[in-house]
């Protein structure tokens, strides 16, 4: 049997634990301890049932499964190691309460690591989660924004057409990343294991530009096809993923001044470009604005905080661009209600950060409204780890052959560069301006104060990358910035 258990983020009163477990028919009783203490977890869990993978035994039974217990907060705000035991197994996972307001200055920060675009078979000459252990100050909350497994990758792949054979070359992908501890490999299980963790799905947690067709996949040409896949991806997104707390499609968490909402822009789109996000989520937004606009008229701080899959500040691709590639969020008719919902913040002088990753660079974007108030901003962090694009990757290697022999070669010839300007790009009234760019592989920590009238944030780019030289070079703290509602 393999075991794995960790803490995604739950509402506030709820300590949630994942627990999964491999090659067992029927799984054993699950216990936790903290310190010598045995938590009892509290009713209205979910039992165990199966991941979907398929995988079986002769009897037919399932082999694989997952539970999510609710369990008591302990009495402490400092970080905790909670141990889970299953059967002669036991793990470990650590986790702290997230604080309903954020810290002032002077105390330790509140910090969020950012990450997203974790391609496991190129994370193997120095681990990622060795790299994240030693970030320092530690994360209080982990937010890895899309991509976390690549159901689609590689690209050369032949997935089968079968729907149980399908389910178990795509459920083998997550046992890679979630299970890597047990199987001593790299993986996200040590990512994870701190937490609160939260998921967010981009396509790559279905397949490239879901839920379009892609030429370069078989398995898409098809309508059967395209339906088998996608229903096997969602299953697994929401076995191994997905909180309870996400189950309609976002999540809002609010630490004060600071206002969360974590969005789901990818599970319900269509291939039309008409929506993206379900009605649940419509209506989210719209609260989470109102409920902003009510802070500011009471008098109390107010800052915004969006997050999705994709950037916010991106082209919006052309007709083929958008089939071929992928469509962003603006392709989409209810983009609208994102600007629209930002549009009624900023006109109120009710500040903005939005964070995300996908795009296999990291920035950081300024923008001022028509007075010089700076009152948004988006930080982008992606890749964790890059992917392979065949052919893309040889032309590549070929221009760097050739800047290296002119003596001007780069330190990530494979990654593309953040675009330098952003002269075609329209958020409300905002004067928009590019205030960091970051190349190569890297996450980003996110460090909160509260501040008189909003809140102070710095943003510690970390380069991940193998080579201890680049790290050093690469690696930078930007900020801080301050985004103030009074």
């Amino acid at each position: 049997m393999q075991l794995f258990a960790y803490n995604p983020i739950g509402q506030p009163d709820e300590l949630l634990v994942w627990v999964g477990v491999l090659d067992i028919a029927t799984p054993p009783e699950v216990t936790f301890t903290i310190g010598a203490e045995t938590i009892k977890p509290l009713p209205g869990c979910t039992a165990f049932e199966p991941l979907g993978d398929g995988v079986c035994d002769k009897l037919g039974r399932a082999l694989n499964h997952r539970a999510i217990f609710r369990l008591p907060w302990p009495a402490t705000d400092t970080r905790f190691t909670l141990h889970v035991s299953a059967g002669n197994q036991t793990v470990s996972l650590s986790s702290r309460r997230i604080p309903a307001q954020l810290p002032s200055k002077g105390r330790d920060s509140f910090n969020l690591l950012l990450s997203s675009c974790y391609y496991q078979p190129n994370d193997k000459s120095l681990p990622l989660s060795r790299l994240i252990d030693n970030i320092k100050p530690s994360p209080d909350f982990t937010l890895l924004a899309g991509d976390q497994v690549y159901l689609d990758l590689p690209s050369s792949q032949n997935l089968p057409q079968k729907k149980h054979e399908l389910a178990r070359v795509l459920g083998k992908k997550y046992q890679t990343n979630w299970f890597s501890a047990h199987l001593q490999q790299p993986g996200l299980a040590d990512v994870l294991r701190h937490g609160p963790v939260l998921c967010v799905p981009d396509d790559h947690e279905y397949w490239n530009n879901f839920p379009l067709s892609q030429v370069q996949l078989n398995n898409t040409h098809w309508e059967k096809d395209r339906n088998n896949w996608r229903d096997l991806a969602k299953q697994l997104y929401e076995r191994y993923q997905m909180s309870p707390a996400q189950c309609d499609g976002y999540f809002r968490q609010d630490i004060a001044p600071l206002s969360m909402l974590f969005l789901d822009g990818r599970t319900w789109r269509d291939e039309t470009g008409v929506q993206m996000f379900n009605d649940a989520t419509h209506i989210a937004i719209d609260q989470w604005a109102q409920d902003l606009i009510a802070r500011k008229k009471n008098n109390l701080p107010a800052v915004g905080l969006l997050s999705s899959g994709q950037a916010l500040l991106i082209e919006k691709p052309g007709r083929w661009s958008r089939k071929l590639a992928d469509m962003e969020m603006p392709n989409y008719n209810d983009f609208a209600v994102l600007t629209s919902a930002l549009a009624r913040l900023f006109a109120l002088d009710i500040p903005m950060l939005y964070v995300t990753g996908d795009v296999h660079w990291g920035r950081i974007v300024e923008g001022k409204n028509p007075r010089g108030k700076t009152i948004f901003y988006e930080v982008i962090a992606s890749p964790s780890r890059l992917i392979d694009t065949v052919i893309t990757d040889q032309i590549n290697w070929a221009k760097e052959m050739w800047r290296d022999a002119k003596g001007k070669g780069k330190d990530f010839p494979l990654h593309p560069e953040a675009p330098p300007h952003l002269s075609d790009i329209k958020l409300a009234n905002l004067a928009l301006s590019s205030v960091h760019r970051q190349q190569g592989d890297h996450v980003a920590l996110l460090r909160f104060h509260a501040i008189p009238g909003g809140l102070e944030f710095s943003v510690d780019y970390i380069c991940t990358d193998a080579d201890e030289k680049k790290r050093r070079e690469h690696s930078s703290t930007q900020g801080p910035f301050k985004l103030l509602s009074l």
